[in-house]
């Protein structure tokens, strides 16, 4: 498990490890830029010319250090100070009569050629502002300047929270992060804007990390081997669970399929669709390996006994791809949700359902899990998609605690929340998954791990990490602008031709 964090918890690490355990700042500051200095020298001869551009803070007094150390190397470098600020950090102060002692060669203005490299060292992750002045002149001028450019901890002018640009920006080629990723680096433009992340461990002690406790972490491959559901040798299709999905009105038959095949790309043993029977003869020709339940969408009774059939057989119910949102749809939804006490994953039509009759999760018996994009979540929650985007964490926290269900909230960055404290954070995929499908797709993932007798929320996560993954084993094969959500169903055999999780 990996955290990530915002600029303010990272500044909370920081203060607890300077003034509750002891370590100066000036040692963290020497650490930082000895990464920084140590990527320069890997990517760069001394022949390189190279120009640090620092504001009066923290991180230009990293930017000044690593100055220190590369002129100490031999190299040629130059260090532009914005000094747009009111006041100066001691630690800037320090290192920076350090470099005039140690000859480093201040200038007085910022030149758009002439220069290899580029170091970013105007603000860190604790910018909460716009960008104006003298500070968005000069990050205009290292976007102008035809170098490869490195920006510290941040990209100067991208919130560590949301990504969003504040005014403007320096676009880089690479940023050398430290302890923790940034979550802005990951939302937004500011995945764009950060270019390729180095993540720096510079001595930040655990207990620091722990004091804060921040509030979203990511999984990574060894988290993966462990969280897999164990499958025995001495098992049967009993064993990995019962699978429903209900779903695909008329002409809407790949929705579901696409989420039953998933949840037996995933390991479960037994999947149903239950859908109306001008489905029939499609599904039992592209996936005969279904279960099948029909219904007349317009014979109240029909729609009864194919529910009672399926809701007394299924340990897992996923809900709502292609279901339509006419009136026996909404039904259907209802019963499901009065009369079920497993698990059940929403989707799709069944959210948009859901968006007028929010009571219905005030009375369920299952144990629900909500998998909206942010259009369906600006339905459900009344809030405009722009400031969900801002404050995703806290939206599908919020929600979660309300109406006790998980929620996973689908985006380029998928959060997904319990309503507790901490929220899971995806960061796998890619942006050839935006295709139709691709959410029914996660839906039959999440179900296959809970039918695996997975608890809710690790399959909701553990769903999630998985889709990203099979999404990224199919922009391989097919290209991101080619693939679409049969080669992500296809690529979870891939994802998971290891054997660590057989016994």
């Amino acid at each position: 498990m990996k955290y990530i964090v915002s600029g303010e918890e990272m500044s909370r690490i920081d203060d607890y490890t300077v003034n509750n355990v002891g370590l100066p700042q000036m040692v963290l500051m020497e650490r930082a830029a000895l990464e920084i200095y140590g990527f320069i020298k890997s990517k760069y001869q001394r022949s390189a010319r190279i120009l640090v551009v620092v504001e009066s803070g923290n991180n230009g007094g990293d930017g000044v250090a690593v100055a220190r150390m590369l002129k100490s190397d031999g190299y040629d470098v130059e260090v532009y100070w914005v000094n747009g600020l009111n006041k100066t950090s001691d630690a800037f102060e320090q290192q920076r009569n350090i470099a005039k002692k140690m000859g480093v060669k201040f200038v007085d203005e910022i030149v758009n050629y002439g220069y290899d490299v580029v170091v970013d060292g105007i603000f860190g992750v604790g910018l909460n502002r716009i960008v104006t002045g003298k500070q968005a002149e000069a990050i205009n001028l290292i976007n102008d300047i035809d170098a490869y450019t490195i920006a510290i901890d941040i990209p100067s002018g991208i919130d560590s929270k949301t990504g969003f640009v504040l005014g403007c920006a320096v676009r880089a080629d690479a940023t050398i992060t430290f302890e923790h990723i940034k979550i802005g680096m990951l939302m937004g433009i500011g995945y764009e804007y950060s270019g390729k992340v180095i993540i720096a461990n510079i001595g930040f002690p655990k207990t620091a990390v722990d004091f804060v406790e921040p509030k979203l972490y990511t999984y990574d491959e060894e988290d993966v081997e462990k969280l897999l559901p164990y499958r025995k040798s001495d098992s049967h299709k009993g064993s990995y669970g019962k699978i429903s999905v209900i779903g695909g009105c008329k002409n809407m038959a790949g929705a579901p399929m696409f989420a039953a095949e998933a949840s037996y790309r995933m390991g479960c043993g037994l999947v149903k669709i239950c859908t109306v029977e001008e489905n029939r003869e499609i599904i039992q020709t592209k996936l005969p390996e279904a279960l099948l339940g029909t219904y007349d969408s317009k014979d109240k009774e029909s729609i009864r006994e194919a529910l009672r059939s399926t809701l007394s057989w299924s340990d897992v119910i996923v809900l709502g791809p292609g279901l339509g949102t006419e009136e026996s749809s909404s039904y259907i939804v209802e019963r499901v949700l009065r009369k079920f006490d497993g698990i059940v994953i929403l989707d799709a039509d069944a959210l948009n359902i859901l968006s007028g009759n929010l009571e219905w999760l005030e009375d369920t018996q299952a144990k629900v899990i909500i998998t909206p994009h942010l259009m369906e979540m600006s339905r459900l929650t009344e809030k405009k998609v722009a400031d969900i985007k801002e404050n995703k964490y806290d939206i599908a926290r919020e929600f979660a605690d309300k109406y006790n269900v998980i929620v996973v909230l689908k985006d380029s960055r998928t959060i997904v929340s319990d309503g507790g404290n901490q929220a899971y954070i995806n960061i796998t995929g890619n942006n050839g998954m935006a295709t139709g499908g691709s959410g029914d797709v996660l839906s039959g993932i999440i179900a296959g791990l809970c039918g695996q007798n997975m608890e809710p929320f690790a399959a909701a996560k553990l769903g999630v990490y998985m889709h990203g993954m099979a999404g990224q084993e199919a922009a391989i094969s097919k290209g991101r602008y080619s693939m679409i959500a049969s080669d992500i169903v296809r690529s979870i055999t891939r994802v998971l031709e290891g054997d660590y999780y057989v016994n």
